[in-house]
């Protein structure tokens, strides 16, 4: 008797360490949100939101309906315009599910940091979703564009400049953690890139534009985007984004176009591996910088003459590389230095953990020093490995 006493004692303990949560919210009452846009509209913000729309997603769903739908409100801030949508939504919105958040340009050139406020705070948001900014074209109308390739199209984006920043180099996949760091962070300011949709906008929003082989209208990722502080201040086109990931050791993968040592045809290289060392000295009391960058490639396409197998041959194509990838690297700091007085590329930070001293007089002032008075020196090893099962170039056939 006294032993059932305790095992029901005992029981009634562990029943109360299998209670529910006090705070639970059932997946009927939440709008699961995948991604989101911001607009600056009238002084005010027009947030755009992503959700799933369940009944489209499920095994038996009724009609044709899309499988995501997109709510819109404005407020003077991001908090209220999110909870003014409750006004004509059954459902909470629920961002712990982010994938992608879209800045139109003109909040972008106006502060990035008061907008993203939100973003860093909440304890529903999580910190791995992309950012990216609208180009020549309002977030909202982004987040409405049927995608061919992904059902849901926040995922669409999510993966393709993911893919693209592994496997192209002129995109950055940057996250809500990576950009609060750039922007609180001393000697590197932030770098987001852009996003535009390229076609026929109008017919892109239709359910058709994935019912057919040839979409009318696709999103594109188009160059970043320079900031200096928290505003925009200019965009890198595809060479200049190339140089600025080679610089921040983000290339992993790409393709490059060089001109034959011998003539005016072109080879093209597959770089499958990069590393670029960067190393702060004071010269004349001026900052300097070397940067070391070895790269390492395959031969993917080749129209000059030559016998592959000869070394000279290869050593003239990896010359003709170097030289090339150099002038990307030159035309690329002279854009961001020159023209832009930004150090997206983080030379200041470098120049913080070496000279910590020297840096607390240059801090203050480190974007003018490093558009006037900083110099950069670079040296590459181009490193050419395999060039394939064909020995030379393709030539066409002689006429008899």
């Amino acid at each position: 008797m006294r032993i059932s006493c305790r095992l029901a004692l005992l029981l009634c303990l562990a029943m109360l360490c299998l209670t529910g949560c006090w705070n639970r919210k059932e997946l009927n009452e939440l709008a699961v949100v995948l991604a989101a846009g911001i607009d600056s509209v009238d002084d005010q913000y027009e947030v755009s939101l992503q959700i799933v729309d369940p009944s489209a997603m499920s095994k038996h769903r009724i009609g044709d309906r899309s499988p995501v739908l997109v709510f819109s409100e404005k407020a003077p801030t991001i908090f209220e315009a999110l909870r003014k949508m409750t006004t004509h939504s059954s459902r909470k919105m629920y961002i712990a599910h982010l994938r992608f958040l879209i800045v139109d340009e003109k909040t972008a050139r106006t502060s990035i940091q008061e907008p993203m406020g939100l973003w860093f705070r909440d304890h529903e948001a999580r910190p791995d979703f992309y950012i990216a900014v609208a180009k020549d074209v309002r977030a909202k109308d982004l987040l409405g564009l049927v995608t061919p390739t992904e059902v849901l199209p926040a995922m669409d984006l999510h993966k393709s400049l993911k893919v693209s920043e592994r496997t192209w180099a002129p995109t950055a996949a940057v996250n809500v953690k990576e950009l609060f760091k750039a922007l609180k962070k001393e000697g590197i300011s932030p770098i987001l890139t852009g996003l535009t949709i390229r076609g026929d906008m109008q017919k892109g929003m239709r359910l058709e534009n994935a019912k057919q082989p040839i979409s009318p209208a696709e999103f594109q990722f188009m160059g970043i985007g320079v900031f200096r502080d928290d505003q925009l201040v200019g965009w890198l086109d595809e060479t200049e984004s190339k140089a600025l990931n080679y610089i921040k050791n983000k290339v992993v993968n790409t393709v490059g176009r060089m001109k034959c040592p011998d003539s005016e045809q072109d080879f093209v290289v597959e770089v499958i591996e990069t590393e670029t060392k960067m190393d702060a000295t004071i010269k004349h009391g001026q900052p300097h910088v070397k940067l070391d960058v070895f790269v390492e490639g395959n031969i993917g396409e080749v129209h000059c003459q030559g016998d592959l197998r000869d070394v000279k041959v290869i050593r003239a194509l990896e010359q003709a590389a170097s030289d090339e990838l150099l002038s990307v690297l030159e035309a690329g700091i002279h854009k961001v230095q020159k023209v832009y007085g930004s150090d997206v590329f983080g030379m200041g930070e470098v120049f913080h953990r070496k000279y910590p001293k020297q840096w607390k007089e240059w801090k203050h002032d480190w974007n003018d020093r490093f558009k006037n008075d900083l110099k950069v020196e670079i040296s590459i090893d181009y490193q050419i490995r395999k060039f394939g099962k064909v020995i030379g170039p393709l030539e066409k056939k002689e006429q008899e």
